[in-house]
């Protein structure tokens, strides 16, 4: 095989040895469009260079998975579609850089778990490079190994701030920000594509039938920071994903409810909010988005056991509490609301009542009404008041009010401070016993 290098289209180099390496792979290989390097974790003195002396004019997709150690240095790239980097440590920033300016039609970048060096060639561009084809954008878990030499301390803003691509069908970023002084809402709007461009993409289109599918938003704030992602409906394919870890949420807030604002022939329907609440000030989170007819599902959590009590009673209020609509309507917040889970509540059952009779019951006040409430709990005390059930149950418009106990909530922070630990609750773990209150009255399932 090694005979015929000159005339290989794709190979795979996987942990090769200094002289196997330096035998077999300094060589030219003019035709290769494909090479993967995986897994070099020989400790030797001295880099390799790169495979076949640099000089791959038609490679178009490049792949490099736990490569330590390789020399950049006058490497000739042109045609890359695909760029596949992870796992990688001392590379230099700015070799990055040059590559997508040299490979302009890349359709796919991704960039995970790099430790990256800097050199005085790092500077910043006062024009971006614009990756027209782009279609997928991963940059994920990407550091400086001396962030004080820098002047940007994360290299994932500087290289959005680098580049500029249409809305992309994939598109995921993993991030903290916590050290760059600098950074504000509107940066992040910058160099951030806003939800709603996915959720506009070409390919949520379906020309056959002229139906275009569904999108939903789900955000979660907590105290490790914030996670945004775009899910599907079945039969499509996109991703829109960004975690931004260690990130004041007045400057994730305030991001978020800018990049959400209308623009013309985008409109967000579905979009799950979850709030964990571990100081008063963050009931901010929940404040911020109460005028979206877009909620459709609001989580809670309360960490803090000195601040329940409180927080507890000033949420029931807020949904309780009427507002005035663009139209100029009086409506409830959160006026598309169809569920609310409660997570590290002491299930207060008759102070929910009271708030659902507000919501539900008050006089020339608009609010959807859906077939059936759901007030999800984390322990429910069952102190409802069978007087109570009985003026919920004349309240028309639905046919069932559902209360349960959330067995289990696998997303919300662990104590631990784990930062993988903080993810939007799932719809999995919901007890199967529920207490129910409908036109036939109330009985425990």
């Amino acid at each position: 095989m090694f005979r015929h290098l000159h005339r290989l289209e794709s190979i795979t180099i996987h942990n090769p040895t200094h002289e196997v390496f330096a035998k077999y792979f300094t060589s030219r290989a003019p035709l290769l469009k494909r090479m993967a390097l995986c897994e070099r974790a020989e400790r030797e003195p001295h880099d390799l260079a790169f495979p076949f002396s640099g000089s791959l004019p038609f490679l178009e997709e490049l792949q490099i998975r736990e490569w330590r150690d390789i020399e950049w240095k006058e490497v000739q790239f042109g045609q890359l579609r695909v760029v596949d980097i992870g796992f990688c440590g001392s590379l230099d920033i700015s070799l990055i850089l040059h590559l997508i300016q040299e490979n302009q039609h890349l359709e796919i970048l991704r960039l995970d778990s790099i430790l990256f060096t800097s050199s005085t060639s790092f500077t910043q561009s006062n024009t971006p490079v614009v990756l027209s084809h782009l279609k997928a954008l991963t940059l994920s878990k990407l550091a400086f190994a001396n962030p004080s030499k820098v002047h940007s301390h994360h290299p994932t803003l500087h290289i959005l701030r680098h580049i500029r691509f249409p809305s992309c069908t994939k598109f995921a970023i993993h991030t903290s920000i916590e050290s760059e002084p600098t950074v504000d809402h509107t940066d992040l709007r910058s160099v951030l594509p806003s939800p709603l461009d996915i959720l506009a993409h070409p390919s949520l289109n379906n020309p056959q039938t002229s139906q275009t599918r569904r999108g939903y938003l789900t955000a979660a704030f907590s105290d490790h920071g914030l996670s945004i992602t775009v899910d599907e409906e079945p039969g499509c394919e996109f991703e829109y994903e960004v975690r931004l870890n260690n990130t004041p949420r007045s400057i994730t807030r305030r991001w978020l409810k800018s990049a959400l604002e209308d623009r013309p022939g985008v409109t967000l329907q579905r979009f799950k909010l979850h709030v964990f609440i571990e100081e008063y000030s963050h009931m901010d989170d929940i404040v911020a988005f109460q005028g979206s007819k877009a909620v459709t599902r609001l989580s809670v959590g309360i960490s803090a056991e000195h601040l329940r009590e409180e927080v507890e009673r000033r949420l029931l209020q807020i949904l309780a509490t009427p507002c005035s609509s663009a139209s100029g309507t009086t409506v409830m917040v959160f006026p598309g609301l169809l569920e609310v889970e409660f997570e590290g509540w002491d299930g207060r059952g008759g102070a929910v009542l009271e708030m659902i009779r507000n919501r539900f019951g008050t006089p020339g006040v608009e609010a959807l009404r859906p077939d059936v409430i759901t007030i999800n709990y984390t322990y429910w005390s069952q102190d409802v008041q069978w007087d109570s059930l009985d003026d919920i149950r004349e309240l028309i418009g639905f046919k069932a009010i559902h209360f349960g106990a959330i067995d289990r909530w696998p997303s919300w922070p662990a104590r631990s401070g784990s930062p993988e630990s903080w993810w939007p609750p799932s719809d999995e773990g919901q007890d199967d016993n529920w207490g129910v209150v409908s036109e036939d009255g109330w009985n425990w399932d």
